[in-house]
């Protein structure tokens, strides 16, 4: 299973709304994407940080996502949230408890 960890900077008092359009946005056309398997929303209150998890049964279905423009369209369409850049890392899962 592979992983893409994205982390941004949210501008203030945005944390519920991006929740929101994470969970009724992106969530369900993750949903729709070959070969996801499952992601995470995190924020934290006291810092405005934010990391969006998705994790892909292959990395070619991981760089799927970003070829075929989702990822794109979704860093545009949660600009309006981010108070800068995002940063996007790769990992490789090695253990998964359950």
């Amino acid at each position: 299973m592979f992983a893409r960890v994205i982390q941004v900077q949210l501008k203030p008092n945005t944390i519920e709304p991006a929740t929101a359009h994470f969970r009724d946005n992106v969530g369900p056309a993750l949903r729709q994407l070959d070969g996801f398997k499952n992601s995470r929303f995190l924020t934290n209150a006291d810092t405005g940080k934010c990391l969006m998890v998705t994790l892909w049964e292959s990395a070619e279905h991981r760089k799927g996502a970003e070829t075929n423009g989702f990822l794109q369209g979704v860093m545009a369409d949660m600009k309006e949230f981010f108070a800068g850049p995002p940063t996007v890392d790769y990992y490789e899962v090695g253990v998964r408890v359950a």
